[in-house]
C-alpha cells in the first residue's frame, strides 16, 4: 500500500464503502472535526454510485423518502458552491411522461404528495409538453414536472465528495478491503482490513450491494438483494431537453459532454444467487407486487456466491478482495428496447451513435427503502445501505444523517421509517 494510503492506527469513525453514501458520510464527519477513515476495497465510485442514471430527483419518490430528499437537494446546492471542479450539477427538472392511462393516473396521484411538501411539481398539458420539447412523439396526455429537480455526473460527483472529505482531514483508503469488525465487550472496537487494524468506537457500513454479505460475519441478517441496472451513453447531439425524462421503458438525461444517458426503465435483470433463496420469504410479496419487472437468470454468479464462506477469519483473503469491483454485463436486449423507444419518442435522436454501455449492481430491500439505522445489539455499528436504485440523488442527505447517527447526534430529519427493525424476522 502506498505511503499516501497508509492506514491510521485509530480514528473516531471508520466508514466502509466509497460510494455516494459512504463518501458523503466521511465528508460530513470530517467537516465537523471528527477523525474518519473511509475504506474502499476498489476505487471511489467504482460500482453503482458511478454507474447510475445521474438523476437528483424529488419527483416520484416514496413520500417516506421525501423529507430526506428535500434535505439532500439543499445540500447538493451547498456542496456545489464549495467545489473547485465541475461535476455536471444542473437544475433542469424532472419530467414523467404519461404514455399510458396507468402512468397518467399514477402521475396525477403523486401530485398530492408534492402538495404536502410544497414542491413546485405541476402537471403539464399536452400542448405545454409539446411546446417544451418540440417534436416529441407518441404522447396523448400531458406530463408531470418538477422544475427544481437536478442531475449530476455520478462518478465525478462521488469522487469530488471524497476529495472534499480528504481536504477536511478524512483518510481515504482505496484498495483497502475491510474483512470484518472487531467486537470487544459487546461493542464495536474497530475494523480489520487487509492491511491491518484500525481502532474505532464507531463503524458505518455503507457497502451497497456487499452490505448483506458483510453483515453475515456479525450474525446480522440483512435482507438485501442485488439487481442489475443497465445504462448506455450516446455521442454528443443537439439539445433536445435539459429535463431528466422518464417513461415506461425509457430513462433519459443530458450529459455534460453533450450526449445522453439512456436506460430502460421499468425492467431489470439479475443473476439468481443463493441470496434469492435465502431471502425468498422476505421478498416474496415485493416480487409479486412489484411495479418493475425483474427477470431472473441462472448463470455462473450463483455458483460463485455459493462458494463464498458463511464465516471467515480475519487473517484470510475474503471475497471482498477477490472481487474488488462488481462489473456485471449490461443487458443488451433491454438497452436495445430503450434505443428503439428513444428514437420513437425523440425522432431527433433516432439512429444516434452509442458510445458506451455498462451495468451496475443495485442494492435492493424488500420495501425498496434504505436502511439508515444503528443496530441495538451491536453498539457502535451504523448501517446505511439498501438504497434500491435511487440512492445517488439522496446520497448527500443520507451521508449527512448517517454521520449524525454514527456519533450519537440527532439527524436533521426523522429516520424512523428506515430502521433496521422493520426488516427483522
Amino acid at each position: 500500500m502506498p505511503e499516501s494510503n497508509k492506514i491510521p492506527e485509530a480514528v473516531d469513525v471508520v466508514v466502509i464503502g466509497g460510494g455516494i453514501v459512504g463518501s458523503s458520510t466521511a465528508y460530513y464527519l470530517a467537516r465537523n472535526g471528527i477523525s474518519v477513515a473511509l475504506c474502499e476495497k476498489g476505487e471511489i465510485a467504482c460500482e453503482q454510485s458511478g454507474r447510475n442514471w445521474g438523476f437528483i430527483r424529488q419527483q416520484g419518490r416514496d413520500p417516506v423518502e421525501l423529507p430526506l430528499m428535500i434535505h439532500s437537494l439543499a445540500l447538493w446546492h451547498e456542496l456545489v458552491g464549495e467545489l473547485d471542479e465541475d461535476i455536471g450539477f444542473h437544475v433542469g427538472g424532472t419530467l414523467y411522461l404519461s404514455e399510458t392511462e396507468q402512468r397518467y393516473q399514477s402521475n396525477l396521484a403523486w401530485l398530492k404528495h408534492a402538495k404536502v411538501f410544497n414542491l413546485d411539481t405541476h402537471f403539464l398539458s399536452l400542448g405545454d409538453l409539446q411546446a417544451l420539447i418540440p417534436g416529441i412523439q407518441g404522447q396523448s396526455r400531458g406530463a408531470l414536472c418538477t422544475p427544481s429537480d437536478a442531475c449530476a455526473e455520478p462518478t465525478l460527483a462521488t469522487r469530488a465528495i471524497a476529495k472534499r472529505a480528504k481536504q477536511h482531514g478524512a483518510t481515504i483508503l482505496n484498495q483497502c478491503a475491510v474483512r470484518g469488525i472487531d467486537i470487544e465487550a459487546g461493542r464495536v472496537a474497530g475494523v480489520v482490513t487487509e492491511h491491518g487494524r484500525i481502532r474505532a468506537p464507531a463503524v458505518v457500513c455503507a457497502g451497497g450491494a456487499w452490505s448483506s454479505y458483510f453483515c453475515r460475519h456479525l450474525d446480522l441478517v440483512l435482507p438485501q438483494l442485488k439487481v442489475t441496472g443497465s445504462v448506455m451513453a450516446t455521442a454528443p447531439a443537439a439539445l433536445i431537453t435539459q429535463l431528466s425524462v422518464w417513461r415506461s421503458g425509457l430513462g433519459l438525461r443530458r450529459r455534460m459532454d453533450g450526449g445522453y444517458n439512456v436506460a430502460y426503465g421499468g425492467s431489470s435483470t439479475c443473476d439468481l444467487t443463493p441470496d434469492y433463496l435465502r431471502f425468498f420469504r422476505d421478498f416474496f410479496h415485493a416480487y409479486k407486487n412489484s411495479k418493475e419487472q425483474v427477470s431472473l437468470k441462472i448463470g455462473n454468479r450463483f455458483f460463485t456466491e455459493l462458494r463464498w464462506p458463511a464465516k471467515w477469519s480475519f487473517d484470510q483473503i475474503t471475497p471482498f478482495e477477490k472481487e474488488r469491483i462488481l462489473n456485471p454485463n449490461p443487458d443488451i436486449k433491454l438497452l436495445n428496447k430503450a434505443y428503439r423507444l428513444l428514437g420513437q419518442t425523440f425522432p431527433q435522436l433516432k439512429g444516434i451513435e452509442i458510445k458506451q454501455r455498462w451495468a451496475g449492481m443495485i442494492d435492493v430491500t424488500p420495501d425498496q427503502l434504505p436502511v439508515i439505522s444503528t443496530v441495538d445489539r451491536i453498539p457502535g455499528l451504523t448501517l446505511s445501505t439498501g438504497y434500491s436504485g435511487h440512492g445517488f440523488g439522496i446520497g448527500l442527505g443520507a451521508g449527512n444523517v448517517t454521520a449524525k447517527l454514527a456519533i450519537g447526534k440527532t439527524p436533521a430529519v426523522s429516520l424512523d421509517a428506515f430502521s433496521m427493525d422493520r426488516l427483522m424476522r
